[in-house]
């Protein structure tokens, strides 16, 4: 990973290229937000790995980027079990010169009232959100310490782990395994000082993707009207901002939670 202060007279910035040589590993990655940065690697030259539960998306999609002429691998996960998060590793381990860059996009959106949530809905949450992120990140340190030059951790967060979530389109569960995302993210940042290693967090708005598809059209309009660029996110926004994040543009960017809502703080 170049360091963009250093380089004489000039300022790293995105090509079709950007991300020539390199590779990434996306946890759900084979809808909405986790596909779209999927393609945006892709488009940039990296060599893919797409992760997700979704053995059929992760085929088709898989699918139009190696006919697109994409260098894309596919490997089923679920991030709630150690067990297969090692497999996916170990895949990794098996088929790439080494791992330069890892997302975590896998995850699930609940709208539940306070009384509607049981212990089950909170275990169901958390291991997903946010222990499967931890435990993803955990494996991904461990091979990047390998690396010379470390590599580049990007852990999808949520503006209701700021902001709370209420039950309409996140619930409590949510809200908390996304704050806890947040909170796991500077921690990690705090240990891996030094060690070349850049970890950091998205914190996506409201976004139209499959991942919302439990919210109605009336509602995502009401959202979007309330929102100061009058539009829900799109899958596509956040994907941009991954790769920026992965990018030698980012170089000073460690430990940080990025904010790409549309302005939903100020609602």
């Amino acid at each position: 990973m170049k360091d963009a202060a250093t380089m004489s007279g000039t300022y790293a910035t995105f090509s079709d290229d950007s991300f020539a040589g390199r590779t990434v590993l996306i946890t759900g990655a084979a809808s909405g937000m986790g596909l779209e940065t999927a393609r945006a690697f892709a488009s940039k030259g990296a060599e893919v790995v797409m992760a997700d539960r979704d053995e059929a998306g992760l085929k088709h999609y898989g699918a139009e980027l190696r006919n697109g002429g994409a260098a894309v691998h596919t490997v089923t996960v679920d991030v709630s079990d150690q067990e297969s998060i090692d497999k996916a590793f170990d895949y990794c381990d098996a088929n790439l010169a080494r791992l330069d860059n890892v997302v975590t996009c896998a995850a699930i959106i609940t709208a539940k009232r306070i009384f509607e949530q049981d212990r089950a809905h909170w275990h169901r949450v958390l291991d997903v959100n946010l222990l499967g992120s931890f435990f993803v990140v955990q494996a991904a340190v461990k091979r990047m310490l390998d690396n010379t030059d470390g590599g580049n951790i990007v852990c999808i967060a949520s503006d209701a782990g700021v902001h709370g979530g209420g039950g309409l389109i996140a619930d409590t569960a949510y809200a908390a395994s996304k704050a806890g995302t947040l909170s796991m993210v500077k921690s990690v940042a705090r240990e891996l000082a030094g060690k070349k290693i850049r970890i950091n967090a998205l914190n996506p708005g409201p976004t139209d993707s499959p991942m919302h598809s439990h919210i109605d059209q009336s509602l995502k309009d009401r959202i979007a009207g309330n929102l100061p660029m009058r539009r829900m996110g799109r899958p596509e926004d956040m994907a941009a901002a991954i790769m920026f994040l992965c990018s030698d543009a980012a170089s000073f960017t460690y430990g940080a939670a990025l904010d790409v809502d549309g302005g939903s703080m100020f609602r």
